[in-house]
């Protein structure tokens, strides 16, 4: 989970063997933890990484370090998720009746942001059982979820 003093950082980096090793490898260096890393774009041999992290004393000397790297192309200090998106409430259900539910989510939502909290609702409409079981357990490893809606018949 990233905290307040968690750095967002876009990695733009060549797709090639080790790189992810040596950039991990930096920031144990200057003593950070990362918190949050994801792949992201990719376009021929170039690589996206939005790296989370937090506890380094000097940061800036982290930052340039990883700039420096071979295979790293840019670093990029950007805002982290939490901080765009914040909490995450996730709908999942069959039928029109997840359209309702995520309308009131999406509003009551909406309350909570005028007041200065961030939170974000995703939606995901799904037909079958075993679709639904397994969107249901994969929650549980999304990134800031902190609240499961389960909309429609079939989930009574």
């Amino acid at each position: 989970m990233t905290g307040p003093d968690a750095t967002g950082l876009l990695v733009e980096c060549r797709d090639e063997p080790g790189v992810l090793y040596r950039i991990t490898e930096a920031i144990f260096r200057h003593g950070a933890n990362i918190t949050y890393v994801a792949g992201g774009a990719r376009r021929e041999a170039v690589a996206e990484l939005q790296l989370e992290v937090s506890g380094a004393p000097d940061e800036q000397a982290m930052i340039s370090e990883l700039a420096a790297l071979q295979g790293v192309t840019r670093v990029t200090v950007v805002p982290t998720f939490q901080m765009i998106y914040g909490k995450r409430v996730i709908v999942i259900g069959g039928g029109a009746q997840v359209g309702m539910v995520a309308q009131g989510a999406i509003s009551e939502a909406d309350r909570h942001n005028i007041r200065g909290e961030r939170i974000s609702v995703d939606t995901i409409p799904l037909v079958g059982e075993e679709q639904l079981a397994d969107a249901v357990r994969a929650v549980a490893r999304l990134h800031r979820a902190r609240a499961l809606v389960l909309a429609g018949a079939i989930m009574g």
